[in-house]
């Protein structure tokens, strides 16, 4: 059985139709039992504007910053434990020191950074992006590098991301990997598409950068694409689980 239903926004729920986000919202509402989780890259202030430009559903929480924030209920309460977890194995200053002598990183958008993250925007290529992994060993600095959409470089602590922030969801709600479902559409949502067990949806107008991931058993990829496709792969799973209504 499904009980929570965990999704990026940007290009997975945002930028279809608003007639599909109607069709997702009202099979929500239908089913109080599934917890609907937001997912994002976004800090949580850009969340929340995104989420009041069209009828989504509201969000029992939201995971901002690529897993580095977490916030619950509509009043969007912050989640303290796991940002003091956090706060011991983060140091903003030795990543930035470390990165310093590169001239290539691209830019420092002020309002899409982090409590704990450091975004970067630019076009990377592979030797530039083995070049930051190489300064930032020299360094001593462990972290956790996430590039997607061939121009965001997010730098969060080591082992955080969105996978992890779902595994501490998990453990407050008491719910097993098997009955969650996950959507997305670009690599930073690799690391919760790949949850050994998750229930998986790959919208169909996923990036290449994705696409592999098609060949796993444990990822739908829909035919639909944005909300459509993410309430497509939500009935196909519900389908596989026993769970259809």
């Amino acid at each position: 059985m499904i009980k929570m239903l965990v999704c990026d926004f940007d290009g997975t729920l945002d930028g279809g139709s608003s007639h599909g986000v109607n069709r997702l919202f009202d099979y929500l509402t239908k089913q109080p039992d599934i917890r609907f989780i937001i997912a994002t890259g976004r800090t949580l202030p850009s969340i929340r504007v995104g989420l009041a430009s069209n009828n989504y559903p509201k969000p029992h929480s939201i995971i901002s910053d690529v897993g580095t924030r977490i916030h619950h209920n509509h009043s969007q309460k912050p989640d303290h434990i796991w940002h003091n977890q956090l706060e011991s194995s983060w140091n903003k200053s030795k990543v930035e020191s470390a990165l310093a002598p590169l001239d290539f990183m691209g830019e420092r958008i002020e309002n899409h950074q982090g409590d704990y993250k450091i975004t970067f925007e630019g076009k990377l290529s592979d030797p530039q992006y083995e070049q930051i992994e190489s300064s930032l060993k020299l360094h001593g600095v462990d972290v956790h590098l996430t590039y997607s959409h061939d121009w965001y470089l997010d730098i969060t602590p080591r082992g955080v991301n969105k996978a992890t922030a779902i595994h501490h969801l998990l453990k407050q709600h008491k719910l097993s990997v098997e009955e969650v479902c996950v959507a997305g559409d670009s690599a930073n949502d690799t690391a919760m598409l790949t949850i050994k067990g998750v229930n998986s949806i790959l919208v169909a107008n996923h990036y290449p950068e994705v696409a592999h991931l098609s060949d796993r058993d444990n990822v739908y990829t829909s035919r639909a694409t944005h909300a459509e496709g993410v309430l497509e792969g939500l009935k196909y799973w519900q389908l596989r689980t026993g769970a259809s209504r």
